[in-house]
């Protein structure tokens, strides 16, 4: 499921908002943002798991692409973590890739609650089992084939390539990996859990590495779409109005007060819960450090809020710090929806990391 890419590669998230990709190239050393772009979708054209109107999606994708005047093909994009089980299985140290393989089909019935030839999967080696001498940690994933299809087909009537499909919260560790790299202060405390949260219009995921293992995934429901709802309520505006006004300005002088601030207070709270949720469910490993992703992350004083509930460093890391960007990006866009590209940024990444 996960293989190496040919350049040039398009990261591309299709979520319930919109569809969102980035290009980036290498250049004179660093990192160039070729494109990056995104497509509102009609409410319902995607859930949190499924597309259900493939010709909105469709639509959407010949937008981006006639609008940016890509030529790009190739596309890397992401199934969400609901779509995919994971898991870190022990397998003996001393069998190559064809023999992980083989023993991974053999013990299927272990670890993946369909037949295997319905599912996709792939694996890679984590490191040794420190509890079980001659083992190594072996990260498999695995999907239904028909997940992987129905994706790669609307890609393909859009004139794209598909050659990778990941899982999202993959993209968004490869995206903290490079920004940890680049911003030492952002590094987590050895052992600790780095949290990895995507706030989208719908629902909020959390997502939990552990020296770079994964160890904890949930989603909750809740996300931006209430505060676009409560801006259309009190304002009485179409929804494309709302979401407008809410990313670009123009809201009437009592919007921070009377209906931001308290949504602000509220999707604090809500965060804090789902947090001291994972705590809960994983005792054993702290939390080092929150990661705020997404179309949600842009709330001006949501990461503030946050800071005063938790007592770890929480940051709301912009995706493309230190790349250099190619003339046509628009500024004006990406001021307002850069965090809301991380993933496609997490998945474009995959050509330079390659």
């Amino acid at each position: 499921m996960l293989r190496l890419p040919s350049p040039p590669l398009l990261g591309l998230d299709i979520s319930p908002d919109a569809v969102k990709l980035v290009e980036l190239s290498k250049s004179r050393g660093g990192i160039r943002v070729e494109h990056a772009d995104s497509e509102a979708l009609p409410p319902g054209a995607v859930n949190d798991r499924d597309i259900l109107d493939a010709e909105a999606v469709r639509r959407a994708l010949r937008a981006i692409l006639e609008r940016s005047r890509i030529r790009t093909k190739a596309v890397a994009t992401a199934l969400p973590a609901n779509a995919a089980i994971v898991k870190v299985i022990a397998l003996p140290e001393d069998l190559d890739d064809v023999g992980m393989e083989e023993q991974i089909r053999f013990e299927s019935g272990q670890y993946i609650p369909y037949s295997i030839d319905a599912v996709n999967f792939d694996f890679a080696v984590l490191g040794p089992d420190a509890n079980r001498k001659g083992y190594n940690h072996i990260l498999l994933v695995a999907c239904k084939k028909e997940a992987v299809e129905d994706r790669a087909a609307v890609l393909e009537e859009a004139g794209l390539k598909p050659r990778i499909v990941d899982v999202k919260p993959f993209a968004l560790w490869l995206l903290y990996e490079h920004l940890a790299s680049a911003s030492p202060p952002q590094r987590n405390i050895p052992g600790s859990a780095v949290i990895l949260v995507e706030m989208g219009s719908i629902t909020t995921n959390i997502y939990a590495f552990q020296e770079g293992h994964p160890v904890y995934s949930r989603e909750h429901h809740f996300g931006l779409g209430r505060l676009i709802e409560e801006i259309q309520r009190r304002y009485d505006l179409a929804l494309n109005d709302a979401q407008r006004m809410e990313r670009f300005g123009g809201l009437p002088p009592d919007y921070g007060r009377d209906v931001l601030s308290p949504f602000t207070r509220s999707m604090a709270q809500e965060l804090f819960r789902s947090l001291d949720f994972f705590q809960a469910s994983m005792p054993d490993i702290p939390a080092g450090s929150v990661h705020l992703f997404g179309v949600g992350a842009r709330i001006p004083q949501l990461a503030e809020q946050l800071r005063q509930l938790v007592n770890f460093p929480v940051y709301v890391p912009d995706p493309f710090a230190g790349m250099e960007m190619a003339p046509q990006i628009s500024r004006r866009f990406l001021d307002a929806d850069r965090s809301s590209l991380a993933v496609a940024c997490g998945l474009a990444l995959r050509r330079i990391s390659a």
